[in-house]
């Protein structure tokens, strides 16, 4: 699995907008927007947050996601 496609499921899962995500996230709607959307990938520290975010609701994050996303 990509991490744009995670991005957005997760968010499906969790019945949130873009905009519900990026309040959450402290990051804007165009943020989530660019992460979605493969425009632009989240760095180090945002895709840490964004994983502790999908654990905090239960959502498992994929070994092969953190290995190759966060170097």
């Amino acid at each position: 699995m990509r991490l744009p496609e995670f991005i957005k499921g997760v968010r499906v899962q969790l019945e949130m907008s873009q905009e519900q995500l990026a309040k959450a996230l402290n990051v804007s709607f165009s943020t989530i927007n660019r992460w979605e959307n493969e425009k632009a990938k989240p760095n180090n520290l945002a895709q840490k947050t964004f994983f502790d975010f999908c654990e905090s609701n239960l959502i498992a994050v994929p070994d092969e996601l953190r290995r190759n996303n966060l170097k």
